[in-house]
């Protein structure tokens, strides 16, 4: 019902939706006539989304983003806790609370752009800022399409030679990780992958390994899908691998067993390095890769996820076929395993020019 105020005008109030979050706000209208009134009661009924934004501050909007991209796009609580822990630090501390996300002009973005330090992290707040102001083309005019997209220059992880990779076994001899570490560049499994299996998921009889899961890092690590649809698969072992797994779990059993424990299939089959009872943590197998690498002196670029590279890059060594590999890693494309996976080594240029030979003999060279 509306009424008069004292400086003559009509108020009302109205109550519009969000329209991304859904959530239902009221609106206080104003008119010096009851028919003005109505016209505003219309107009606000009918605003599209840049009507909306001219009174939502940018720091709320980022924050109702990230709820709409976990209930809708589904995303991962690591992914999003990222998202979240990224914008508190690199892009919310620069944009005054109260500013109207209307009002973010495209040289406030490049210089926030300009200020973080790495490639990754620039780009990554780059790509959080476009995906802001396109939800449903929020503003008549995007500060974005002002803005240049950072360069962005990968750096891949390293591959474990034969020389790294048997000085890394003679600093954790006759400890789990000697077992981790021989199964990681084995397999070519992710870290996530490896830490989730249990020992139902070995297959004992055929030599191989169903991957169906992976351990993942939100507020709490907890248990989930692997990667992508790509990523459940069955990885076959070789004889080394069996004798490998083989070996620890008999390692395992027994040590669990002095403790009263009895080893089941439903068990993971790597453990904490403090607990045995629990399984390992992903943590533990950065950080003690990460220890190792500065104690032997290793290259920078090395890191736990080197062991894929290194397994997928020794596969293409053997001729082994791009669609295989792919498959054998879990990843959606063989494109995207040869261009970010195989690294080039001499051993590619083996058997080349014999080949070449052969064929100029064919041609009569």
């Amino acid at each position: 019902m509306p009424t008069k105020r004292k400086d003559g005008r009509y108020q009302s109030s109205v109550t519009v939706e969000n329209p991304i979050t859904g959530e239902r706000v009221k609106r206080y209208i104003y008119g010096y006539s009851l028919k003005e009134l109505e016209t505003e009661r219309k107009r606000i009924l009918a605003a599209n989304i840049s009507d909306f934004l001219q009174v939502e501050t940018f720091h709320n909007f980022v924050e109702e983003f990230l709820t709409m991209k976990r209930d809708v796009d589904r995303l991962e609580e690591s992914t999003l806790l990222t998202y979240h822990r990224f914008c508190d630090r690199h892009i919310l501390p620069h944009i005054p609370e109260h500013t109207r996300i209307a009002d973010i002009k495209p040289v406030l973005i490049k210089k926030i752009l300009a200020g973080i330090a790495g490639n990754a992290s620039r780009h990554l707040a780059y790509t959080l800022f476009n995906s802001i102001f396109k939800v449903e083309q929020l503003i008549a005019v995007n500060p974005m399409d002002f803005v240049r997209t950072p360069k962005l220059t990968a750096t891949p992880a390293g591959i474990v030679t034969p020389e790294i990779y048997q000085a890394l076994l003679s600093e954790i001899s006759d400890s789990e990780l000697e077992y981790v570490f021989k199964f990681a560049w084995d397999t070519g499994l992710r870290r996530g992958e490896i830490v989730a299996l249990r020992w139902s998921d070995f297959d004992q009889k055929n030599a191989r390994i169903h991957v169906t899961k992976a351990r993942k890092r939100g507020r709490q690590e907890h248990e989930g899908v692997p990667k992508t649809p790509n990523s459940i698969r069955i990885v076959t072992l070789t004889d080394a691998a069996m004798k490998n797994l083989l070996a620890w779990k008999k390692v395992l059993a027994e040590t669990l067993l002095a403790d009263g424990i009895r080893l089941s299939d439903d068990d993971y089959i790597f453990r904490s390095l403090v607990d045995i009872s629990e399984p390992m943590e992903l943590i533990t197998l950065t950080v003690t890769f990460f220890q190792l690498k500065k104690q032997l002196n290793l290259p920078s670029n090395l890191r736990f996820h080197s062991f894929r590279h290194t397994h997928a890059t020794l596969l293409a060594e053997q001729e082994v076929s791009a669609k295989k590999i792919q498959a054998r890693l879990g990843h959606a494309s063989a494109a995207f395993t040869m261009d970010r996976y195989i690294h080039h080594t001499d051993e590619m240029q083996d058997g080349i020019t014999d080949k070449i030979d052969h064929i100029g003999e064919r041609y009569g060279r």
